[in-house]
């Protein structure tokens, strides 16, 4: 990746399980309100910071959130839906059995598997589902094999978006576990380093 090139990195914006605590994982649910405004209001953000210039590439997990929040972001600033390239690897983490269930509704139907979790998060997953260090291979082949332009968009995920940032910035595992997973704002990678623009 050259050093001219700047990856403009969001999450999608704020779902129906995101307001009502639920986890996502590959599951979904649709923008709320606020998460297409959230969009929006990026894509604004987005047009302030930085002209795009002519070589622009948009990559976005397919799930159906990203997907959303991709193509309003993309319209607003007067891209075409049909360029974003839809990567797989981009994904939210797995939670296997645990889709779908709020945190309280976790540690009553699974106790055990809960705390084993918790003690070790990057190689334990959830039921049927990923660890960071799935997720961490997943997105490291992605990064690897990517072709970025100067001007490079990314749609993901909260946890996907860490370990994004994690693998760019070279960050530990306590430092990727301690990011931040904003869906008003979006980040710009640039010279190893991930910076908020709100």
């Amino acid at each position: 990746m050259g050093s001219d090139v700047r990856v403009f990195l969001f999450r999608h914006g704020e779902t129906v399980w995101n307001a009502q605590g639920r986890r996502q994982g590959h599951l979904d649910s649709p923008l709320t309100e606020k998460g297409r405004q959230q969009a929006i209001n990026n894509a604004r953000r987005l047009e302030r910071h930085r002209p795009l210039g002519e070589s622009v590439v948009m990559f976005s997990s397919p799930l159906g959130r990203a997907r959303q929040t991709a193509e309003i972001l993309v319209g607003e600033i007067g891209l075409s839906c049909q360029d974003i390239i839809f990567e797989p690897r981009l994904m939210e983490c797995s939670f296997g059995l645990w889709e779908g269930l709020t945190t309280s509704e976790i540690k009553a139907r699974y106790p055990d598997e809960w705390t084993a979790r918790t003690a070790d998060k990057w190689n334990i997953p959830a039921p049927s589902g990923e660890s960071y260090a799935d997720v961490h291979a997943r997105v490291s082949e992605w990064f690897a094999a990517a072709d970025f332009a100067d001007t490079t968009l990314v749609f993901c995920h909260g946890l996907t978006s860490r370990v994004f940032r994690g693998i760019y910035a070279d960050l530990s595992q306590q430092e990727i576990f301690d990011l931040d997973e904003p869906q008003d704002g979006f980040f710009e990678l640039h010279d190893r380093a991930a910076v908020f623009i709100d």
